[in-house]
């Protein structure tokens, strides 16, 4: 039972080049982490004010979500090997810039505004490209287990590296933040040199970016799998504004504090990891499309009860649950997609999924905003939760071809007309 609930390093051991991209990938996450802390402080710091803080995090999201779609396209048309290459380069060069722009006399804060936009961009791009060639380094029946290692790594990534970024931003300064940044990223160019020519099959060079990513869109809202995928991201992008409401949730609905607060945001990301590792036992599904709807329904059934707790502990408890069951899905959702998705498109899928993922909290923290205006957080939370459930019911029953969908190479289902 032990073994078959451990997680799957199989994907790690068995590949070498699937073991440099995961590393290459890992020191990405930690990169972002670290510049998302040390921007905004040394913003702050020079310009005493929280409105260019957040326009330098805006013009970084931006760009970011732009490299994400601009990544798909090249990924879909160039040697994904050399666009993780240069992309990588390109963040390592920015940061080395931060780098210089922090330890000179009078740092430019126009200079930090053109370089997390730079860095943003690249990493989204690069990105993307690891995203697209992780199929083509790994066996079919492992993308489950090789999307649990992304996961994880996402996960324990965005707890710790926003911690270190703040303890070397203490210690030693924001320059020596953007040189560790900067000396991993340059790190990681002698790994993804190794890898082998990874170009897509089906390419298609001509054609104006835009047209390729209308038709990226196309794919995905024709595809009976991979549009049934996205349609439940939709819903994971709403209830990803959840986070808004802790603090007065935890406040007028637990009778807590800060600690609680704290516990309650750290909860989610706890059940999350504990997912990971124990999700040996996913790759061996016969019906992950099933199992992810039940999951996806269950995670939102749990946040619906999320609104209804009266004490700390229970509260925790539950985001520890939904954490789980939400990580799952997540999980399944990057095996599916990568099964189902042709060659010819993975960078454009891969590259509307990141944008999904990164854009989603956002919009659900606009939604949850307006919703915690107009009722008290426990109500708002079980109004999010239960209308959520509700709809991740109705696809469900209706969504057949996710129901039935397998991860087994050549079983994907017609397009819908």
């Amino acid at each position: 039972m032990l073994r078959r609930l451990a997680m799957d390093i199989g994907p790690l051991r068995d590949s070498r080049p699937f073991r440099n991209v995961f590393i290459a990938r890992t020191v990405s996450v930690f990169g972002i982490g670290m510049l998302m802390v040390a921007v905004p402080v040394q913003v702050y710091d020079l310009t005493g004010s929280t409105v260019h803080v957040g326009a330098v995090s805006a013009a970084e999201g931006a760009a970011l979500l732009a490299g994400f779609l601009w990544g798909g396209v090249l990924a879909d048309r160039h040697d994904r090997r050399r666009l993780m290459l240069r992309a990588r380069a390109a963040a390592g060069v920015g940061f080395a810039l931060l780098t210089l722009n922090a330890f000179l006399p009078s740092p430019s804060a126009a200079a930090l505004y053109v370089l997390a936009a730079w860095d943003g961009l690249a990493t989204g791009v690069s990105v993307t490209a690891l995203l697209a060639a992780t199929p083509a380094l790994v066996a079919p029946d492992k993308l489950v287990a090789a999307g649990a290692l992304n996961a994880l790594t996402v996960r324990l990534g965005s707890m710790a590296s926003p911690a270190l970024g703040g303890l070397v931003v203490s210690a030693f300064g924001v320059g020596w933040n953007y040189a560790a940044a900067a000396a991993g990223t340059f790190g990681t160019l002698g790994l993804l040199t190794s890898l082998p020519v990874l170009k897509p099959s089906g390419e298609d060079a001509a054609g104006h970016p835009l047209k390729a990513i209308a038709d990226g869109f196309r794919f995905v809202a024709s595809h009976r799998v991979v549009g049934s995928l996205m349609l439940l991201g939709l819903l994971f992008m709403v209830a990803g504004g959840i986070p808004v409401l802790m603090p007065a949730f935890a406040t007028r609905g637990l009778d807590g504090g800060a600690t609680t607060v704290g516990l309650l945001y750290a909860a989610p990301a706890c059940g999350a990891v504990l997912a990971s590792v124990t999700s040996g036992w996913a790759g061996g599904l016969r019906a992950p499309g099933r199992a992810l709807l039940v999951a996806s329904v269950s995670g939102f059934a749990a946040l619906a009860c999320l609104g209804l707790a009266r004490h700390p502990g229970a509260a925790v408890a539950i985001l520890l649950g939904y954490g789980f069951v939400a990580s799952i899905e997540e999980i399944l959702r990057y095996g599916l997609i990568q099964s189902h998705t042709p060659d010819s498109h993975l960078g454009r899928v891969n590259a509307l999924w990141a944008a999904q993922e990164t854009g989603g909290g956002a919009v659900g923290a606009l939604g949850a905003g307006v919703l915690g205006r107009y009722l008290a957080p426990g109500p708002a939370i079980v109004l999010y939760g239960t209308v959520s459930a509700a709809l991740a019911l109705a696809l469900a029953l209706t969504l057949t071809g996710l129901r039935t969908a397998t991860l087994a190479p050549g079983s994907d289902p017609e397009p819908a007309a």
